[in-house]
């Protein structure tokens, strides 16, 4: 049991009048028992905006167990860190942002008017997803504009992409730039040998529900230096994060921290199962194919389909035997590992996976076309101004050749956008956008 949980514990069971929020007051007759540790902020709980008691002991052990100077919790999962950290990084000037970073990012972007230009991902022969950014092509914009001082990427990305932040960081460093690392799907890196170490960055966000076992919607913001500053973040964590935090998902943080901290081979059995779990599919595999990457994140599975069957149909047949995979694509399927896994689900799984294969005919092809634009974003508007618009019409979507569109669109999972505001209308991006109507600027005005 941790600190936090223990102390709530000791509280509920003094059965003490709860004359405060919230409304349940922790009656049984109403709420399930796990919601009796549902306070809110009283006196000796500390306060998640102002830490300074048992919420403080909490972030320093988290920043203990990545090895960074600081942590702050969110309750908010990783959109909130993601917003604060853009937001906090805006008065450096203009940033560098990945084509695939989440949607909150943009949405930082859109909220702090930042100058920003655009990079994108690189592509690896038989993939139809974006690997990792190249190194070499950060260092060539930063020295041709000095003028960029945050850099924020993926890594890893949705399909467990890992990109080299140490070259990146490295880069950064010496042009003076901070650069911010998305690694929601990497709270199990640093832990165990078997998984990529965290990300080389000034800041680094972890979306800790994702692989290891806290409650859905908890993160970490892990600070490396003082380049974004750690003040402006707390202050932006104010303004995002919910000013009544919960205590039961604060409580699953803590458990993961004193877990991690008091365990350090808590993640063997996992890795010990998920590498057997990988030598099946790879070798028993005749016709689905597992994605073979140069640099990637074991512990997700990334089955390649295209040329054998529609991965949403290879979704369909794992469900009616009992496996719900975490997303599908026309040309492959994700299927994602955890902390919580055993040697006996993993190869559960394989089994199951390998006797679908068994029936299927041809073999996993190279015929691939990506989910998202390759092109650069064309602004036509500045982000905030179209977002912000209210001269707007709606379109089907074969109508808006030309025109500028007022809206966000993006595929979701993973949450990156194939279109935002302000952004031009080709062909090339409507064949990525899902049939219906688009929102965009209307014609009077002159772009």
């Amino acid at each position: 049991m941790d600190r936090l949980e223990d102390q709530l514990n000791s509280y509920t069971d003094k059965n003490i009048i709860p004359m405060h929020m919230p409304g349940h007051k922790r009656n049984t007759g109403l709420v399930p028992m796990y919601l009796q540790n549902d306070i809110t902020e009283i006196e000796g709980f500390d306060d998640l905006h102002r830490p300074s008691g048992i919420l403080k002991k909490l972030e320093e052990d988290a920043a203990s167990v990545w090895g960074a100077g600081a942590a702050v919790v969110s309750v908010n999962g990783a959109t909130a860190p993601i917003l604060a950290a853009v937001n906090a990084a805006a008065c450096r000037g203009k940033m560098l942002i990945a084509s695939n970073c989440h949607i909150s990012v943009w949405h930082g972007l859109e909220i702090s008017r930042s100058d920003f230009a655009v990079v994108n991902p690189e592509r690896y022969p038989g993939l139809p997803f974006f690997v990792g950014i190249d190194p070499g092509k950060i260092r060539s914009v930063l020295e041709s504009d000095p003028s960029i001082r945050t850099v924020v990427i993926t890594s890893p990305t949705y399909e467990g992409v890992v990109s080299d932040t140490r070259a990146i960081y490295d880069s950064c460093k010496e042009h003076d730039a901070a650069l911010i690392v998305d690694e929601s799907h990497g709270a199990h890196f640093g832990l165990n040998g078997y998984f990529p170490g965290t990300s080389y960055a000034d800041v680094v966000i972890k979306s800790i529900h994702k692989t290891l076992h806290a409650p859905t919607q908890t993160a970490l913001l892990l600070s490396y230096s003082d380049r974004i500053s750690l003040r402006l973040i707390r202050h932006y964590m104010d303004v995002f994060e919910s000013s009544s935090p919960s205590y039961i998902l604060m409580s699953g943080v803590s458990r993961v921290v004193c877990d991690l901290l008091g365990n350090p081979g808590i993640t063997d059995p996992w890795a010990g199962a998920l590498k057997e779990c990988r030598r099946r599919l790879g070798t028993e595999l005749k016709h689905l194919k597992l994605a073979d990457v140069p640099v990637s994140d074991p512990s997700k599975l990334v089955i390649l389909t295209g040329g054998v069957i529609n991965g949403s149909e290879l979704t369909s047949l794992l469900r009616a035997r009992g496996v719900e995979t975490e997303a599908s694509f026309d040309t492959y399927i994700i299927a994602m590992t955890g902390i919580g896994d055993t040697a006996e689900s993993l190869t559960a799984f394989a089994d199951i996976l390998t006797d679908i294969d068994r029936g299927l005919e041809g073999t996993a092809d190279h015929s691939f076309e990506l989910l998202y634009p390759e092109g650069g974003v064309d602004l036509a508007v500045p982000l905030y101004e179209a977002a912000s618009s209210e001269d707007t019409e709606q379109l089907p979507a074969d109508q808006c050749t030309g025109r500028v569109s007022a809206s966000y669109v993006f595929r979701y999972p993973p949450g990156i956008p194939v279109l935002i505001p302000g952004q031009k209308i080709t062909g090339n991006l409507l064949s990525l956008v899902p049939d219906g109507t688009l929102t965009v600027l209307k014609t009077s005005r002159q772009y």
